[in-house]
């Protein structure tokens, strides 16, 4: 996927506006048309004049190729997949993991039927409404510091996710986010003994939050003065996480973490 000749163009289009000429790509003239009807085909609509191509909107429904052309990470989004439907995104990613994927694999969802959270709990993830996804983990941490990787992915996405609402997301411990005093996000570690690797399911409330009794929910729209997108937002995470994973000591995670939970 990261290696395919239109996602490669599609590059050069974004920031989202960005003008490209064909003769800029260094594609042959029927080369660069084909690949344009291609990503035509695929949802993204361009502006065009006489001499210039520019981005003017991409699909509204999750794309990897809207992902991965924002993507400048080395390991976490590796590879990108979206299923408009699936049982539970955790499940696909732990099949992947058993088959030999590379560390890093992502894979998102429109919905799922059999979302879970923790304690078998099922996790409502409507058709458009939000973000859900996997990531295949290789890490080497030691049984016992396997929780880590919660509270750094917590960390992580609390910080992107500020950055468009413009309000603090606090970090409920175990595994949740809090905006305002409603749960936006929740966090999923799976694994096993029997596994050489580990499968971190997250999910966040965008466009609406489901009605959860006895516990107020909230979504990122309902803060952003305009819609998030949902491709640029997945990047944004995904991103974030690579950050926190790869760069950050154990010690940092576990200060970032304990600083939002007392917020």
């Amino acid at each position: 996927m990261r290696d395919s000749s239109d996602l490669a163009l599609l590059r050069l289009f974004y920031p989202i506006g960005t003008m490209i000429s064909p003769e800029k790509t260094g594609l042959e003239g029927a080369k660069f048309r084909s690949l344009i009807s291609s990503l035509q085909r695929a949802g993204f609509v361009f502006n065009v004049t006489e001499r210039e191509f520019s981005l003017l909107r991409e699909p509204e429904l999750l794309s990897p190729h809207a992902i991965l052309a924002r993507l400048r990470t080395n390991t976490i989004g590796r590879d990108v997949i979206v299923f408009r439907e699936t049982s539970s995104t955790n499940d696909r990613v732990k099949q992947a993991g058993f088959f030999g994927a590379n560390e890093g694999l992502a894979i998102f969802a429109e919905t799922q039927s059999n979302g879970r959270g923790t304690y078998g709990r099922k996790w409502v993830s409507r058709a458009g409404d939000g973000l859900w996804f996997s990531i295949l983990l290789r890490s080497r941490i030691l049984p016992n510091e396997l929780p880590r990787l919660v509270r750094l992915a917590a960390v992580a996405c609390a910080e992107v996710i500020e950055r468009s609402v413009a309000k603090p997301v606090r970090i409920k411990p175990p595994n949740d986010l809090f905006l305002e005093n409603g749960k936006l996000a929740g966090f999923l570690l799976e694994t096993s003994n029997d596994w050489n690797f580990q499968v971190l399911g997250i999910g966040i409330n965008i466009r609406s939050a489901p009605l959860l009794p006895g516990c107020p929910t909230a979504a990122m729209d309902q803060f952003s003065r305009t819609p998030i997108s949902r491709n640029s937002l997945a990047a944004e995470l995904l991103e974030g996480l690579e950050n926190w994973y790869l760069s950050k000591s154990s010690e940092k995670v576990e200060l970032a973490f304990e600083s939002r939970s007392s917020m």
